[in-house]
């Protein structure tokens, strides 16, 4: 072998090759739920009754809501994980900040049935809806905007007019279905633009704009 070769042969040998390209960070990864929590996607199907706590991935709560690009009106905190509203916010961006938020999630940490004072209509989909009878249980489980709620009744997720599964507000368990309640928290993932990720707790963050997809 010529010598020119096998000293070529020799170096490459002793250099280490270059050390595999670290995979990009997933800075906007949902965090995983609770052990004891069970998950329900936005557009998914329940079969088996709901219990608390239950996490609605992609839940966006009111008409026209939409995660994207928002755009902050005040001060803003962030808060390090979803869920704990007694931790202090890991930090806070300023008034006019865009924040890239993918995806957000209502967690619902109390449920409990409702009987039905009257029957009322429940939509499976657009072409699909039942009638449950006077004094049948439904679980309300989160608002999906536009008056209307998300339900479990026998065996399937639906969805209703609040004004037909919602009891009377002198009821005490009016509190539970209540979209604002301490039992339901809508947080969102958010990066600031200097790559900062954290939650928004959306009950108690100032007005944002980009979320309303009707412009309002």
């Amino acid at each position: 072998m010529p010598r020119l070769l096998l000293a070529l042969l020799l170096l490459s040998a002793c250099v280490a090759p270059d050390p595999p390209a670290p995979a990009p960070a997933d800075s906007l990864a949902a965090a995983p739920a609770a052990p004891d929590t069970l998950v329900l996607r936005a557009d998914g199907r329940l079969a088996g009754q709901p219990t608390a706590p239950l996490r609605v991935e992609g839940a966006c709560p009111f008409e026209c809501c939409t995660y994207g690009t928002w755009t902050t009106t005040a001060p803003t905190p962030l808060y390090a994980q979803p869920g704990d509203t007694t931790a202090t916010p890991a930090f806070t961006v300023e008034a006019g900040t865009e924040l890239d938020v993918p995806t957000g999630h209502v967690l619902i940490t109390r449920l409990e049935p409702v009987a039905l004072r009257d029957s009322a209509l429940l939509f499976l989909d657009h072409a699909t809806m039942i009638t449950a009878a006077p004094g049948d249980s439904v679980v309300l489980l989160d608002y999906v905007g536009e008056g209307t709620y998300r339900v479990w009744y026998d065996g399937e997720t639906y969805q209703a007019d609040g004004a037909a599964v919602l009891p009377p507000s002198d009821e005490p368990t009016a509190t539970h279905i209540d979209p604002g309640a301490a039992d339901r928290q809508w947080w969102a993932r958010a990066e600031a633009p200097d790559g900062q990720g954290g939650w928004l707790w959306m009950d108690r963050t100032p007005p944002v704009e980009g979320a309303d997809a009707c412009g309002g």
